[in-house]
């Protein structure tokens, strides 16, 4: 008997069994906030290559067409309805739409009609496409959304898909941002950044649609850009920006607020083909924070901590949302003097 006890295994107690536990337990929480800040790193990697792949596209449409191409381009002209009333019409499209050839989506943008509005049903082949080159991977992939913002409106009560692009062009300073980087000191001789619309309104002097209009040649001569035209430079000059979330509205890295109160959910340009997509830069928080603030028409990203900015020369950089106005504004401005600090 006693030589069988002398073989026999000794069980863990209690207090071992706690202590061991306590451990794997504080082992688990050294090692998940850093697995956590791993992937957080790797999607904000991800992000920065799907904004190199389009930044490579601006390029290699320039290649082609000697020009950039428009930020957005709306065409509005003069048209009759069916009593004979004076009316209008308008065309429009948004940057990635032109993209489409350098982004390997040659069939969507075969099917895509530049002779109809983005909206027209000619296009609904082609606009309801997701494409993943052109979503952050910190947001939703799939967008569900009621359409419409109006409650208890049967016909706006359906549950659709938003088929989204989180990056865009961010035409200029404006606003309240304007006024609050002004009375900083901060007075460029140009707001705007490299990426131009190109807008054409041309029913006050009632003349009809002409199709040379929204032809490649006659949109850009609109108001055409080069790279040459980016006096600053282009690895001091931002081309894209991140607006992410639409249609949901996010502030301060969460869904905020009631999809019923103004600004209502859907937010207007979320669709990649929208015109509307683009944005200016109206708002400041925190006294003089740039971005980060809100996806409502603002440059906003969904990474901890600042944003990803395609620059001119196809370079992404990653920026705090606590940097400077004194050294955002030179770097958002492609023609301006100013000098990046």
């Amino acid at each position: 008997m006693a030589e069988y006890n002398r073989f026999r295994g000794r069980a863990f107690t209690l207090v071992e069994l706690l202590v061991v536990i306590g451990i794997i337990g504080m082992l688990l929480g050294l090692l998940l906030p850093a697995v956590h800040s791993a992937r957080a790193a790797a999607r904000r990697t991800a992000c920065q290559n799907k904004m190199k792949q389009l930044g490579l596209a601006v390029h290699l449409f320039a290649d082609v067409h000697t020009v950039l191409p428009p930020s957005k381009f709306n065409y509005r002209y003069y048209a009759t309805t069916g009593t004979g009333n004076d009316s209008s019409a308008s065309i429009g499209h948004n940057l990635i739409t032109y993209l489409l050839p350098f982004l390997e989506q040659q069939a969507i943008y075969s099917s895509y009609r530049f002779d109809r509005n983005w909206q027209n049903a000619a296009n609904s082949g082609a606009t309801q496409n997701r494409m993943d080159g052109i979503l952050c991977p910190e947001s939703d992939a799939v967008r569900w959304c009621r359409y419409g913002v109006t409650r208890g409106n049967v016909a706006h009560d359906r549950i659709v898909e938003y088929f989204c692009s989180d990056y865009t062009s961010c035409d200029q300073i404006d606003g309240t941002a304007r006024t609050a980087v002004r009375n900083l000191g901060i007075v460029p001789s140009d707001w705007s950044s490299m990426l131009k619309a190109a807008n054409l309104d041309t029913s006050a002097q009632k003349i009809p649609y002409d199709e040379w209009r929204i032809s490649m040649y006659g949109m850009l001569s609109v108001k055409p850009v080069t790279f040459a035209s980016v006096t600053d430079g282009l690895s001091n000059s931002m081309m894209l920006f991140e607006c992410v979330g639409r249609p949901f509205k996010f502030a301060w890295g969460r869904v905020a607020g009631d999809s019923e109160v103004t600004p209502r959910t859907p937010l207007g340009g979320a669709r990649w083909a929208d015109d509307a997509s683009q944005i200016w830069l109206h708002n400041i928080c925190n006294g003089t924070q740039l971005f980060n603030c809100t996806n409502h028409q603002e440059i906003y990203s969904l990474h901890n901590g600042g944003c990803n900015f395609l620059y001119g020369d196809g370079s992404v950089l990653f920026h705090s949302d606590q940097m400077s106005p004194a050294a955002f504004v030179p770097r958002f401005t492609s023609s301006a003097g100013d000098v990046v600090p």
